[in-house]
C-alpha cells in the first residue's frame, strides 16, 4: 500500500503517470495541480482504508 503513495499523490511521483500524460500535453491539459485535485484525496482515503484495515486485523488477533 505504502509503495503506490508517491504515485497515486503526484505526477511525477510515478514514472507511468509520466508515460501517460506526455503524449496527452497537447490534446489536454493535466499538469501538477490538476494531478493533484484528483491524487490528494485518493491518497487520503487509501491511507484511511488502509489504517482501518490494519485496526480491523489487529482486532481479529
Amino acid at each position: 500500500m505504502a509503495s503506490i503513495f508517491a504515485g497515486n499523490l503526484t505526477l511525477v511521483g510515478s514514472v507511468a503517470n509520466v508515460m501517460v500524460a506526455e503524449p496527452e500535453r497537447g490534446r489536454a491539459r493535466l499538469g501538477f495541480r490538476e494531478f493533484l485535485a484528483t491524487g490528494v484525496p485518493v491518497t487520503l482515503l487509501t491511507l484511511a482504508w488502509g489504517i482501518g484495515m490494519l485496526g480491523l486485523s489487529s482486532l481479529s488477533g
